[in-house]
């Protein structure tokens, strides 16, 4: 078993997020968040708002109508969005890093991150449940644990940890637990935490498996955006995803099974859509 120290000092090595995002995050997640502070605190920063003007003029805002400012920019974006994209232009380095202790080429985690957050967009547009602002930004980091994990997944640990999945039938989180002394979504809300993004992001990320330890909606969310980015991305693959949800996340979030079914293809069309925004900061 890894020492846990150690990956708690590995997750505070990332590099911190910008301190303009943070403060962003810090205001947002605040339910006494104004409009005029979030704008003038994205004012001061530049390159922020080069990134949020083009977003909010993208063929993915659904706009014929040219925003001129960063107020107006907000309003038609909304908070929830702002944030994602702050959070994404300062996370986008990371998660583009090919993982191959977890399969993952370069690129690919970073892709799955934007389709989860597309999903969660989706589900706040559709859904019957209110998404927390907060929801967006745990859906894009909630497989960053998986950046500081896959440091210490040895061929050694790595060969364990097939055997456990094919021999004793135990889940990645599982057998992550039982080998390492803590799971990627343990570690991914370590990070948060060190990035000091506000409690129910962390919350989000730590339970996006198992989202009823969490005992907040926003673990809810992050799951089922998880699941739905599956289903997208097998979608661009042409590949096919059993879409199964956890029966009692279904009846807290009010899921029929036509509602995913409508769910589905409105999100796979809105991340071809949306991603341009996210690929291009």
């Amino acid at each position: 078993m890894i020492d846990l120290t150690q990956l708690i000092e590995q997750a505070n090595e990332l590099a911190p997020l910008p301190a303009s995002t943070v403060r962003l995050a810090g205001l947002i997640g605040n339910p006494d968040c104004h409009l005029d502070d979030v704008t003038e605190l994205i004012v001061f920063d530049q390159a922020l708002t080069l990134k949020l003007l083009r977003a909010a003029n993208s063929a993915a805002s659904a706009s014929l109508v040219r925003v001129a400012n960063v107020r107006e920019a907000v309003t038609r974006m909304g908070t929830a969005q702002v944030l994602a994209l702050a959070v994404a232009a300062g996370a986008k380095r990371f998660l583009q890093t090919r993982l191959p202790e977890y399969d993952l080429d370069e690129g690919v985690l970073w892709r799955h991150s934007v389709a989860a957050a597309v999903a969660a967009e989706t589900m706040q547009a559709c859904g019957s449940v209110e998404s927390p602002p907060e929801t967006f930004t745990a859906a894009l980091l909630h497989d960053v644990g998986k950046l500081v994990m896959a440091r210490f997944l040895s061929p050694e640990i790595l060969g364990f940890i097939r055997r456990a999945r094919e021999v004793d039938h135990l889940g990645q989180l599982e057998t992550e637990s039982l080998l390492l002394g803590a799971n990627h979504a343990e570690l991914g809300g370590l990070i948060a935490q060190h990035w000091n993004l506000p409690p129910r992001v962390v919350q989000g990320i730590i339970y996006h498996h198992n989202p009823g330890e969490g005992q907040d909606v926003i673990c809810d969310l992050t799951y089922l955006a998880n699941q739905l980015a599956k289903r997208i991305e097998a979608g661009l693959d042409g590949r096919y995803f059993d879409l199964s949800i956890l029966p009692e996340v279904a009846q807290r979030l009010a899921l029929t099974p036509k509602t995913l079914d409508n769910l589905c293809p409105i999100a796979a069309a809105r991340y071809t859509q949306v991603s341009r925004r996210y690929n291009a900061v």
